[in-house]
């Protein structure tokens, strides 16, 4: 018990031990993760996707509010301040009355979006029941199934035309899994189960309006607000440096979100025309669509061949509907090689692989929401990373 004692009075006897203590100790946690890395994976996993479903709405209001408040500010500037009558010798009178305008605009921006979105709908909805006849909804069905039975009989056919050996086990059994995937996509638990999903996501965007318009109102007070964190938080140099971050970032994200927008628009009316001139039915929705996914890089232009083939397959054949892929092939080729880099450029300063990969592993985790999401992300991560290296 003495000798022990002697070893605690001696400092560097137990400078060693504490050494040695505190090493165990995290050599044991350590193990512990790895030893059981999946069960500590899952349950951050698990912590994280429930904190982001419960602040889904106030995530979504920040992004909506981000997205319409430059929108917000040209109607203040142009349309409503001009009916505002501020007193010059009141200054807080005046800023009391320009919150006010800040916030009707906040509200026309707000309507004018929904106005837009419910008379695109209303354009589509009237779009098809003009190129479909609604007393034939039947016959349609029919005609889609009886597709699917035609193509079913052929690729058995040919399965079976194969010789015995791997080859033809492998492809059974990928025809078997896509043949029920598909089959379980159009099952009724599958079609409630993604409108509730749908309801799930509109709700969640109605609830993001709401809190985009609370946030736009005291924009002025959370910007306040936001800087006097960064200064309790962050010493005054990176302070400055963390503020250049963020605004490298607006940099990127608006160029980014300006130049894609442009972009889906042009490749929205190419593709609207081009398959008008070809014959397409309901050409103008799948121009559309076809806009849209273009925003997504590499996989975009795929997904939006699909409604092309599909309309013409279904009502001309399948060569009117290859036809109709190789028409939107031309128009993307086009857009890649001369509109994209005009329009869009090197705005996140990333190189095509790293694009490439950054929409593979986000689409692999999170679906066509992270694939739209990817490039933004990777321009984000990339500011993150010069800035690090050059400042600190």
């Amino acid at each position: 018990m003495n000798t022990i004692k002697e070893y605690f009075k001696n400092e560097k006897a137990a400078s060693a031990i504490l050494f040695i203590a505190i090493n165990a100790a995290v050599l044991y946690i350590l193990y512990f993760f790895i030893k059981n890395l999946g069960s500590v994976l899952d349950a951050v996993h698990s912590v994280v996707s429930s904190l982001f479903s419960a602040f889904s709405p106030l995530f979504t209001g920040l992004i909506i509010a981000y997205l319409i408040s430059p929108l917000v500010s040209f109607i203040d500037i142009k349309l409503t301040r001009r009916f505002c009558f501020a007193p010059e010798n009141d200054p807080i009178k005046r800023e009391r009355i320009y919150k006010r305008c800040y916030l009707i605009s906040t509200l026309i921006t707000v309507v004018l979006i929904f106005s837009a979105a419910a008379a695109i709908i209303c354009a589509f909805a009237v779009l098809i029941a003009g190129s479909l006849d609604i007393g034939s909804f039947s016959e349609m069905i029919s005609v889609v199934y009886g597709y699917f039975s035609a193509v079913k009989s052929t690729v058995s056919n040919y399965i079976s035309a194969l010789p015995d050996g791997s080859i033809k086990e492998t492809a059974s059994a990928l025809y078997t899994s896509a043949y029920s995937q598909l089959f379980k996509s159009f099952s009724g638990g599958s079609m409630l189960e993604n409108l509730s999903q749908i309801g799930s996501t509109a709700l969640n965007i109605g609830l993001g309006f709401i809190v985009s318009i609370y946030l736009l109102k005291d924009k002025s007070f959370f910007k306040h607000l936001w800087r006097k964190l960064l200064h309790l938080l962050l010493p005054q140099k990176q302070n400055a440096v963390f503020t250049e971050i963020l605004h490298d970032i607006d940099g990127v994200l608006s160029m980014f979100i300006r130049g894609a927008v442009i972009d889906a628009l042009i490749v929205a009316l190419l593709s609207s025309l081009a398959l008008s001139l070809y014959g397409l039915p309901l050409s103008v929705f799948v121009g559309c669509f076809a806009g849209i996914t273009n925003i997504i890089p590499y996989f975009g232009p795929v997904l939006g061949m699909i409604p092309a083939f599909a309309a013409g397959a279904l009502t001309e054949g399948v060569g009117f509907g290859a036809g109709a892929v190789i028409i939107l092939f031309i128009v993307q080729q086009f857009d890649c090689n001369f509109i994209y880099p005009k329009v869009v450029g090197s705005t996140t300063g990333l190189h095509p692989l790293f694009i490439l990969l950054s929409v593979s592993v986000m689409g692999y985790y999170g679906g066509i929401t992270y694939m739209i999401l990817a490039v933004p992300l990777a321009g984000i991560i990339n500011v993150f990373i010069k800035r690090f290296f050059i400042s600190f």
